[in-house]
């Protein structure tokens, strides 16, 4: 039942946030911010064990980040993370 409800929210062109699925990323590309700044390339995508996209790991400010895959979106001139620096600050 929950796919055929799935396919119907997407027929619809609808989505749910339970439902949400974050875009195809690949290694090395550019990352932006809320704010619309550039954050950095992906480094690495990581995959949950049903290997759907659950967070990608970019070099923020000299370090290590992991941004989780439910923050992002594909846009116009790429794929941008809901997160604002100041937050991705605290990452």
């Amino acid at each position: 039942h929950m796919k055929t409800i799935i396919i119907a929210l997407a027929a619809l062109g609808l989505t749910a946030p339970a439902f949400a699925q974050a875009p195809a990323v690949d290694r090395n590309e550019t990352i932006y911010s809320a704010d619309g700044t550039k954050i950095g390339k992906v480094d690495r995508v990581l995959t949950a064990a049903d290997g759907a996209v659950s967070a990608i790991r970019v070099i923020y400010r000299g370090k290590f980040i992991s941004i989780p895959a439910t923050t992002l979106t594909a846009g116009e001139k790429g794929v941008t993370t809901s997160l604002s620096n100041a937050e991705l600050k605290k990452l």
